[in-house]
């Protein structure tokens, strides 16, 4: 059984209503168990957003990637209003034609 969509009353039925099991499932019921108890400790349910230390980070490195994208964006943007060759262009550039020694140019 999952823990997954269980509302607030839920969690609280299953802390405070201990689990009766077979001997055989004795390990598994005592793990479903302790995760309802560590639920209703943390106030972990469907209906709320757990915040953590890991979710922060993993929404600073999420905004980090975001902004170097849109930076990435604006140099493009900048570099298509400026009129600068795209790579795949084969066009000689005069300043780049200028650095060339003059014996390999052919």
């Amino acid at each position: 059984m999952w823990l997954v969509n269980c509302s607030k009353k839920d969690i609280e039925c299953l802390c405070f209503n201990k689990i009766v099991y077979d001997a055989p499932d004795k390990i598994q019921a005592q793990q479903y168990q302790k995760m309802a108890n560590l639920c209703f400790e943390k106030d972990i349910n469907s209906g709320r957003y757990w915040q953590t230390k890991f979710r922060d980070t993993e929404l600073g490195e999420f905004l980090k990637k975001e902004k170097r994208n849109e930076r990435f964006r604006k140099i493009a943007e900048r570099a298509a209003a400026v009129g600068r060759r795209k790579p795949t262009d084969q066009t000689p550039i005069e300043k780049e034609e200028k650095k060339i020694p003059r014996w390999d140019i052919k």
